[in-house]
């Protein structure tokens, strides 16, 4: 058996690597560098660095999934690389078109022209070059290889298999590995790999250690079997992209199976035009069964209709003036309906001030944490199964690349575990990393 090459792959983060958001990340592997995502921190507005990536002559930039923390700085970092070009699935695409014209919208109602972060122009000429789930194709001549995998987060989305020279890394994106209603689990390429970038986003939350899918289905449905069958309205706060497919697609299923009582559903603007483009780009092209729903409209707000009905509305969040935060506000009165929360609620968000008593509520109100994220257990059993020789923790704060580091130093000895600081760069031998 003939030795396997030196290892020759750096590894830096342009955005931020110790809290989530602004994810962007820089891979060289040999004389060939990638950067993989560009995102913007959508509370901040901080974007990433594209200085070192020019300073190594990048060629690619490939994009795992559409959310705005992994894509709303793209046109900007291009303006860095005019070269470069975008590689990602079709589905990704087709939804960070809508992610970024969204953006735009919301930069241009709260600032006007004058502040938009890029320009219509810049958005419409992004340089696309998508391939599809488990095409191996090479980013440029004679370049690295690159095989995009489901990564069972949102529609579209891929973990990143890059291979060249001998050497493999593999970049898992936001992950999510337990089937859905929605979405399959995600594909890992075959052990080993010399590097891997993980998420880490729920390494400090046991609270979904070792629950089943499954369980919080069974939960969610439970609840609005309860209300609606008393005749009761359901407010479901979500994210347009990801969570309102998953929960869409849940409650039709349940409801088209007699499982569930038939009401109404309306969803509000995003998040029904969001539903249109996940349907164009379904796994294997075979969308959902999602029952019709109906717009949830500024007037229904005002006066909510009457009789059993479900309300899928951003802002996850409840975010103050939104159409989620103003019916809130209408049903709470009554205790024959619920606000059910399924998702992350910031600290600072009035979501997290009404799921912890800030605000009375006659209305009953349940928390179901769904998250689009593996749970901890789920990921470490997967990087365990991978065998990386080193593993580099991203998307996630301190306390949870904590958990990941002390998990993995004991249980798998032969794996080099790093948590880089922005700018750090890290040059991985075979047997460490060095710093500089």
């Amino acid at each position: 058996m003939s030795a396997a090459p030196p290892l020759d792959v750096t590894y830096r983060a342009l955005g931020a690597a110790g809290v989530m958001g602004a994810s962007s990340h820089l891979v060289t592997l040999g004389d060939a560098a990638v950067v993989m995502d560009a995102g913007c921190d959508p509370r901040t507005g901080a974007l990433t660095d594209v200085r070192p990536a020019q300073a190594v002559g990048a060629r690619a930039l490939v994009v795992s999934h559409a959310h705005l923390d992994h894509t709303g700085g793209l046109p900007i970092i291009l303006r860095g690389l005019p070269n470069a070009f975008l590689h990602g699935t079709h589905g990704t695409r087709a939804m960070t078109d809508v992610a970024l014209r969204d953006h735009l919208n919301r930069c241009r109602a709260q600032a006007g022209a004058g502040g938009l972060p890029f320009s219509e122009d810049e958005r419409a000429g992004l340089p696309w070059k998508c391939a599809h789930l488990g095409e191996r194709v090479p980013l440029w001549t004679d370049g690295p290889f690159c095989t995009l995998l489901d990564a069972g987060h949102l529609a579209g989305s891929a973990g990143v298999l890059l291979e060249y020279g001998g050497r493999r890394v593999f970049y898992t994106g936001d992950t999510h590995l337990a089937d859905r209603p929605w979405l399959r689990g995600a594909t890992w390429p075959d052990a080993p790999v010399d590097v891997l970038l993980t998420e880490t986003t729920q390494g400090a939350n046991p609270v979904l250690d070792d629950v089943l899918q499954a369980t919080l289905e069974a939960r969610l449905l439970g609840v609005l079997r309860e209300v609606l069958g008393g005749g009761g309205q359901a407010l479901l706060p979500v994210f347009a992209f990801g969570k309102a497919q998953e929960v869409l697609a849940l409650i039709s299923q349940a409801m088209d199976a007699g499982r569930l009582p038939v009401a109404p559903i309306f969803i509000s603007g995003l998040a029904a035009r969001v539903n249109v483009v996940a349907r164009r780009n379904a796994p294997d092209g075979n969308p959902p069964a999602w029952r019709a729903t109906r717009p949830l409209t500024e007037g229904l707000v005002r006066e909510p209709p009457r009789g059993a009905a479900i309300f899928l509305s951003g802002s996850g969040m409840l975010a103050e003036g939104s159409l989620a935060g103003r019916l809130a506000e209408k049903l709470s009165t009554e205790a024959r309906n619920a606000l059910i929360f399924v998702g992350y609620l910031d600290p600072e968000s009035p979501g997290f001030e009404v799921r912890h008593g800030g605000r009375p509520m006659a209305a009953r109100m349940e928390t179901i944490p769904f998250s689009a994220h593996a749970s901890r257990t789920d990921l470490l059993a997967a990087i365990l199964k991978l065998q990386p020789r080193h593993a580099v923790l991203t998307h996630g704060d301190e306390s949870a690349r904590a958990w990941f580091a002390d998990r993995l130093a004991s249980l798998a000895p032969t794996t080099t575990v790093h948590r880089p600081l922005p700018g750090q760069t890290l040059r991985f031998a075979d047997a460490a990393a060095e710093r500089h």
